[in-house]
């Protein structure tokens, strides 16, 4: 009876391990969420962007990384994804700048560096509304590249670029677990899916960017440098995670 007891009240404080554990992916999802929500929050008015990146970006980049550290003895499967998978997407970035970069600086199917300069110059609130892009920089034929950004937008921008990918990469190994490479691939097409119409492209090129060149470049740049972030990410995580669970399966399987 007693052994009987014992195993209960064990299996009963495994579960409340299970839930708290998946509160907390949970949260860290959300969390994660926050970089890429520059692109759709802001540039609708809804939040000055220097606002955004006090309330939202900074503090979501501390308690990340509070999770990862605090969870190390209690949750180390949670660690051990959230840090696997925040690292393998800040390197699969550098896979989607090898095609973005030449994109706009020599091809120009891309108007201009939007992903590091631009947004830089939005958090060091050296422009602030999305619209002075569009009527200084892009109606004017001025490039805005790299060599072009003030040093500390394109630091600030460099440091959102990259970190926006590893929050992806966070998401993903959180959600998927290892799964087949090719899995990555998916979840990049709806990365771009979501860029596509994101308010931060739309106000400035249209949807898909239909308003630049030949109305396909965009999209297809973008694609194609998402293709290879999605590539990279499904591979390294499939490679560095230690257990196959995803999200449906916490507490079924541990790392």
């Amino acid at each position: 009876m007693d052994i009987k007891y014992f195993e209960f009240s064990s299996n009963a404080l495994q579960v409340q391990k299970n839930k708290f554990e998946l509160w907390l992916t949970i949260l860290t999802i959300i969390l994660s969420g926050a970089s890429a929500s520059l692109l759709l929050l802001p540039p609708l008015g809804i939040i000055p962007y220097a606002t955004f990146r006090d309330i939202a970006i900074i503090p979501s980049v501390i308690i990340i990384f509070a999770i990862g550290i605090l969870s190390r003895s209690k949750f180390p499967r949670l660690t051990n994804r959230l840090f696997k998978g925040m690292a393998a997407g800040a390197i699969a970035s550098l896979a989607l700048e090898v095609i973005r970069i030449p994109g706009y600086m020599f091809a120009k199917w891309l108007p201009m560096d939007s992903m590091i300069s631009v947004p830089g110059l939005f958090l060091t609130e050296k422009i602030t509304m999305l619209s002075e892009v569009k009527q200084t920089v892009m109606q004017s034929g001025v490039a805005m590249n790299l060599y072009h950004a003030p040093l500390d937008a394109f630091i600030a921008g460099g440091l959102w670029h990259f970190w926006n990918g590893a929050t992806f990469g966070i998401i993903y190994a959180l959600l998927i677990g290892k799964g087949k490479w090719w899995y990555g691939i998916i979840w990049a097409v709806i990365i771009e899916m979501v860029m596509m119409v994101a308010p931060y492209l739309i106000i400035m090129k249209g949807p898909f960017g239909v308003e630049h060149m030949y109305g396909y470049n965009i999209f297809v740049i973008t694609l194609i440098a998402h293709l290879a972030f999605g590539a990279v990410l499904g591979i390294l995580v499939q490679k560095w995670k230690k257990g196959s669970d995803s999200i449906l399966t916490i507490g079924k399987e541990t790392d």
